[in-house]
């Protein structure tokens, strides 16, 4: 076996022997003999989740075995998780390697090559079954179905997305002598044998080489009637190891209908449990000892369904981010967390052998999952469960880096110190010499820097989310038209950015660049405006919390809570919502002031396009509602004006969308440029970001004057998480009679 600096693989293990599990075992068990007892198959399970379009190491927070974090500078690439998997497939050729959620978003390379970036080099790690997750909807259900599907209806991808990337050739792709396996899909024939380059007239994507399973995505309208109703990709895929079956049964995320209306147009998705019962049936029907579920519904409806259905043995959860350093037990009324780096204790073992789901879940490229179960007679009764941190000593596979190094040609200057032009235009664009998007600079370009970490992972309040919603405040509010609409006289009054779960850290003392900015935004919303009540305001902040702390695990949605300027909260976790008051908040403030329910306020954020014209990031029943728009598309320091809607009605029609934004509309990150620009030494400081800003307070309202409580008492109850390293708590939080449990 080949030596990876500083990775260590597990050794070997003989079967297992150990003798009080015998005993243990033959107790429950029956009239086991010893010999039977040893004699049982192995399967291992390699999995990668929620990649998010990231082709190349990243600063990142990693978590320790006793969920102690440790900063690291560069972590994760595909280069580096093509060594982890490989070096497991040394350990076991008949490793399973799966993958769900969130492949083809999250990077600006993934976005402005609608997710062909990163589609050729994970072509070229051989994975069996893969689960789309929401955002692999991001660029449409046109793009989606030609990328995944094998069956039915193929629609014709609009120009403008055909434009928006320089369809890859294959002189893009190196031609790596001694990798001629068409497993390996490394040369430019292998990889060509199912996504011919350049890519058709009409595709405009390049296409899946594994297969994709969802079982509660459905066909609706637009498509003709004959079709609705009728599954968009297979429910589940068969596995064969050592004799034994193996059925991967996939769900996707239910949450695509909230996000941008664009995403689902002639999709119809479910959460699942509904078909879960027949495909388990189904799927015995046809031999499978073991079943497994991969789901990008989450870890809190992950956990749920392994509650509602005993036949399930391994639940493989994405979507939430966290990292399940102990595998979670699951049983109709108990969750167990493992020990990292210890052997079951006989009461997990008793767990397990009555019947109780495996549930995993690891974090993006930072970590691939390795799940070693031990089966006999169709039932696992041992296993093992590591999740490998992806770090620096890991070293970077060579013709995986070669792969992604074509990838990002076109992106850094790299050896012939040219740029290529991307253009991204999102629903509406539909002539593609209209300008929308422009990335014209090398992604490494240095855009400022931070004394402070910033990094999206809290659950009530980051740094990084109030770093961009102070941006929007910033240079919105600086953009002179704003005070020519009567009522705006006094300006912006406040934003807010989304509680995205994606994004690369970025560590005190380092530089930021282009690169992560839009990983921060790697999507095209246009920057907005308009008045709201705060009573809209009130109740739109109060809908956003309790959907991520409710306590039904299937009402929870929208990643966490978000970022807000000029504005602070006191929020009560624990102990509302109740009789009294239906609200989670206690007390908003806008401006240092109570917020007044009757006034309006000036708000600016977000639109996704294709959404309602009186949306500003998630909160609706706007007015006067306005964009801003960049004089020149390709200079993001440009003058800005604001200016009305293309169109106002008929915004969607069938799958056509009309164009809502302007053409050089204002984006995120050329709001968090400027915004750098403007900052003393283009730098983020711990005065300003600092952990502990207290813009979102925990508090007790049920004794007088809402004294402070920490988070971790409010949300960090047994009865909350079964994991105290979880950023979000699985159960929810608030009065246990509202979970319905």
């Amino acid at each position: 076996m080949k030596n990876i600096t500083g990775y260590k693989m597990k050794p070997v293990k003989p079967p297992f022997r150990c003798c009080k599990t015998l005993l243990y075992s033959a107790f429950i068990i029956g009239n086991l003999s010893t010999q039977a007892l040893a004699e049982h198959d192995e399967i291992t399970l390699i999995e990668m989740g929620d990649l998010h379009g990231t082709l190349v190491p990243h600063a990142a927070i990693l978590k320790n075995p006793d969920g102690s974090e440790r900063e690291v500078t560069s972590s994760g690439g595909l280069a580096r998780l093509k060594t982890v998997v490989d070096h497991i497939r040394e350990d076991n050729p008949d490793a399973i390697l799966l993958s769900t959620g969130d492949l083809t978003h999250g990077s600006a390379e993934a976005m402005f090559t609608v997710g062909d970036a990163m589609m050729v080099p994970m072509n070229a790690f051989g994975i069996d079954v893969y689960t789309p997750g929401n955002w692999d909807f991001g660029y449409g259900g046109a793009v989606f179905r030609n990328r995944f599907t094998t069956t039915g209806p193929k629609p014709t991808i609009p120009g403008n997305l055909r434009a928006m990337s320089r369809h890859i050739s294959c002189n893009d792709i190196p031609v790596i002598a001694g990798l001629t396996d068409a497993a390996s899909g490394y040369t430019c024939d292998e990889v060509t044998a199912t996504a011919p380059f350049p890519t058709p007239e009409g595709m405009g994507v390049i296409k899946a080489s594994f297969p994709a399973v969802a079982a509660n995505l459905y066909n609706a309208a637009p498509l003709p009637a004959p079709l609705h109703g009728k599954p968009v990709l297979p429910a589940f895929k068969i596995l064969e190891r050592n004799g034994m079956k193996i059925a991967v049964i996939g769900i996707t995320a239910s949450i695509v209908p909230q996000q941008a209306d664009t995403f689902n147009i002639g999709l119809r998705f479910t959460q699942g449990v509904e078909e879960l019962p027949g495909l388990i049936s189904q799927v015995k029907g046809l031999g499978a000892e073991l079943i497994v579920v991969q789901s990008e519904l989450g870890l809190s409806q992950n956990i749920k369904l392994a509650k509602k259905f005993k036949d399930i043995d391994v639940v493989y959860s994405a979507h939430t981010h966290e990292v399940t350093l102990g595998a979670l037990l699951v049983s109709k009324n108990k969750v167990t967390r493992t020990t990292p780096g210890k052997s079951l204790s006989w009461r997990q073992r008793r767990q397990l052998i009555r019947g109780a789901a495996i549930v995993v879940e690891t974090n993006r490229d930072m970590y691939v999952g390795r799940l070693d179960l031990k089966v006999r007679h169709g039932h696992v009764f041992n296993f093992d469960w590591e999740a490998i941190p992806v770090d620096e000593s890991v070293e970077e596979d060579p013709a995986m880096l070669q792969l992604v190094a074509a990838m990002e040609e076109d992106f850094v200057a790299g050896k012939d110190g040219e740029i290529i032009r991307h253009t991204f235009l999102p629903g509406g664009f539909l002539n593609p010499a209209i300008k929308g998007l422009q990335l014209v600079d090398d992604l490494d370009t240095v855009v400022g820097y931070t004394d402070t970490l910033l990094l999206r992972h809290n659950v009530l309040e980051d740094t990084l989310n109030n770093f961009i919603a102070d941006a929007i405040l910033n240079v919105t509010d600086n953009v002179p038209d704003v005070r020519t609409v009567p009522g705006w006289e006094n300006g912006v009054d406040i934003s807010m950015a989304n509680g995205f779960r994606f994004g690369n850290a970025v560590l005190p003392g380092s530089a930021i660049t282009l690169r992560d900015l839009y990983t921060w935004f790697p999507i095209a919303p246009a920057v907005n405006i308009a008045d709201f009540s705060g009573q809209s305001i009130q109740n739109s902040l109060n809908n956003i919390l309790g959907a991520v702390f409710d306590r039904n695990v299937f009402m929870q949605r929208g990643g966490w809570y978000l970022g807000l300027a000029n504005m602070e909260q006191k929020v009560d976790l624990k102990n509302r919502p109740f009789s009294s008051s239906g609200s989670r908040i206690v007390e908003t403030k806008i401006g240092g002031q109570p917020i007044d329910l009757g006034k309006r306020y000036v708000f600016a954020s977000c639109y996704g396009h294709g959404n309602p014209l009186d949306d500003v990031c998630r909160t609706g029943g706007g007015a006067n509602f306005k964009f801003f728009q960049l004089a020149d598309a390709d200079d993001y320091s440009s003058e800005i004006t604001l200016t009305d809607p293309v169109n106002t009605e008929g915004v969607i029609i069938g799958p056509m969308v009309k164009q809502v934004a302007p053409d050089n509309f204002l984006h995120p990150v050329h709001v968090m440029r400027r915004y750098l620009d403007s900052l003393q030494d283009n730098t983020v400081t711990a005065a300003q970001f600092g952990s502990g800003q207290g813009r979102v307070i925990t508090v007790d309202s049920k004794n007088p004057g809402n004294m402070p409580q920490p988070e971790s008492e409010q949300i960090g109850q047994p009865d909350n998480t079964p994991d105290d390293t979880f950023v979000q708590p699985p159960f929810g939080a608030g009065p246990e009679f509202f979970s319905g449990r």
